[in-house]
Formats: C-alpha cells, sequence, structure tokens
C-alpha cells in the first residue's frame, strides 16, 4: 500500500510539473507597480521634493534686508515698519561669518573621519565566515561614504540656510503682521533643509541601488541571497548619515554650551557686559552654535 500511495504522489509531481499556467505568477512587487513605475515615482518624487526646497528659498529670499530697489514686495516690507537695519546687517555677518568658519573646521574633521572609519567599515564588512569578501566590503564602504557625504551637504545647506533666514525672520516680526510672517518665515526655511535632504537622499540612495545590482546580477532570482547581500551593503548608507548627523548635533551642541558659558563668564562677570550683546565675542559664537 505505502508503494502504491508513493506512486500517486509521483504521478501528480509530474502532471503538476507538466501543467504551466498561461500567464506569469503575479507577486506583491509587481502587483503593485512595475519596476519602471517604481523607478519614475522615485526619480520623480525626489526631483520634485528638491524643487519644492529651491522654491521655499526662494520665498525667503525675496525678503530684502535693505529694502533697496529690485527687493519686490520686501521692500514696503522694511521700509513700511520705518527700522534701521544696519546694526542688524552687521551682527548677521559676524554670525554669517563664524558660521562658515564652524563649518570648514567641522567638515574638516568629518573628512578625516569619513576616512578612518569608512577603512574600518570596509575590514570588518570584508571579512566574513572565515574569508575576505573584499567586493561586498568595497560596496559597504561605498555606501558609508556616499550616505556620509550626503548628510554633510545637507547639513551645510541647512546651516547656510538658517543664518540667511535668522536676520529676514527679525524684519519679518518687526512687520505689522509679526506672528505670522515670522512664523511662515521661519518655517519655510526649516523646510528647505527637510525636503532637500528628503530628495538628496532618496535620490542617491536609488543611484547607489541601481549601482550595486551590476555586482548582485542576480538579486531578483529566488534563492540566490544576493537580495540580502545588496541590501546590507545598502546599509552602509544609513550608517555613514546618522554618523555625520551625531557629529553636527552633539558638535554644535557642545559649541553652543560653551560658547554661552564663556559669554556669560567673560561678559557679565569679568567685563560686565550685558548678556546676549554683540560686542561680545562668545555672544556671536553662541548664536552660531544656536544655528547649528
Amino acid at each position: 500500500p505505502f508503494d502504491a500511495r508513493l506512486g500517486h504522489f509521483e504521478r501528480h509531481a509530474r502532471h503538476t510539473a507538466a501543467f504551466k499556467l498561461p500567464f506569469p505568477p503575479v507577486t506583491m512587487a509587481n502587483s503593485i507597480a512595475s519596476p519602471e513605475a517604481t523607478d519614475a515615482f522615485i526619480i520623480v518624487s525626489g526631483i520634485i521634493s528638491i524643487l519644492f526646497a529651491i522654491f521655499q528659498f526662494k520665498l525667503v529670499s525675496r525678503i530684502s534686508l535693505t529694502g533697496a530697489p529690485g527687493g519686490g514686495h520686501s521692500e514696503t516690507l522694511v521700509s513700511g515698519v520705518n527700522i534701521d537695519t544696519s546694526k542688524l546687517i552687521g551682527i548677521y555677518e559676524a554670525i554669517r561669518e563664524g558660521a562658515d568658519s564652524f563649518l570648514k573646521a567641522e567638515y574638516t574633521m568629518c573628512a578625516y573621519f569619513i576616512v578612518a572609519f569608512g577603512t574600518v567599515v570596509l575590514l570588518l564588512v570584508s571579512y566574513t565566515g572565515g574569508e575576505f569578501h573584499i567586493e561586498e566590503g568595497g560596496l559597504t564602504c561605498v555606501s558609508f561614504v556616499a550616505g556620509g557625504l550626503t548628510s554633510m551637504l545637507s547639513g551645510w545647506i541647512g546651516m547656510k540656510v538658517a543664518v540667511f533666514s535668522n536676520a529676514r525672520t527679525t524684519v519679518m516680526a518687526a512687520g505689522s503682521n509679526p506672528w505670522t510672517d515670522a512664523f511662515n518665515t521661519a518655517f519655510r526655511a526649516g523646510s528647505v533643509m527637510g525636503f532637500a535632504l528628503v530628495g538628496l537622499s532618496m535620490l542617491v540612495l536609488f543611484i547607489l541601488a541601481h549601482f550595486f545590482t551590476l555586482y548582485f546580477d542576480k538579486w531578483d532570482v529566488a534563492g540566490s541571497g544576493e537580495a540580502l547581500k545588496l541590501t546590507e551593503c545598502l546599509a552602509g548608507y544609513g550608517l555613514g548619515g546618522s554618523a555625520i548627523a551625531l557629529f553636527g548635533r552633539v558638535g554644535g551642541g557642545i559649541y553652543t554650551k560653551a560658547a554661552d558659558v564663556g559669554a556669560d563668564l567673560a561678559g557679565k562677570v569679568v567685563e560686565n557686559i550685558p548678556e546676549d550683546d554683540p560686542r561680545n565675542p562668545a555672544t556671536i559664537a553662541d548664536n552660531v552654535g544656536d544655528n547649528v
């Protein structure tokens, strides 16, 4: 009886193998959208995000600090409230110069870190299973470097826009509708980095994924295991971005707190200068740290 049942199963298996579906099997991925449609959606979304960031920056840049001719509607905003922006511009230029110096010093250290830690990632990821797979380690290192550079570019954009918009937010706060105008200016400036970061990271990650498929050419073959290896290599992108963001977060926090304490001690205690007085260089440094 057992042999009879076994023969039945063998005949059923041969019959099933010989039967062909009139259409290819539908997976969850291609049931939602085709690969071409997915690629187009990612590319278009990234481009729209970057264009929207540029549009928001253009709105902020229309606010003039001097009310000179050619400033658009911003000329009436400044002259209408009848304020002297000469002192404001002086403080703004000092903060801008300090912010540029901070970015140069910090990103120099970040570049050293990317080179050193990228080498560590290359060696550690390459050595798996008791042997070296330098290709996989190299791709992970490429992802790490790309993530770090994307984070640095996004941080540079955010820092420049933050300093650029601070003085203009002050101008709008002195207008006839201060709450709404100042909030909208600050919010638009903040959205520049937000949308630029999302658009850049999406497009760079998309390019990396397609570039890695040149090596993992069987990533879409079931059971090959290359899809898992590809995503593991792409994980270096998040590591690089997070590491550089940590530098900005922690470095900026230490910078602004040290400058704040220094301004209070040297200014108010030693020289009897009022708090947040722009004559105190540490006050300018404190404002630079706030922008970080």
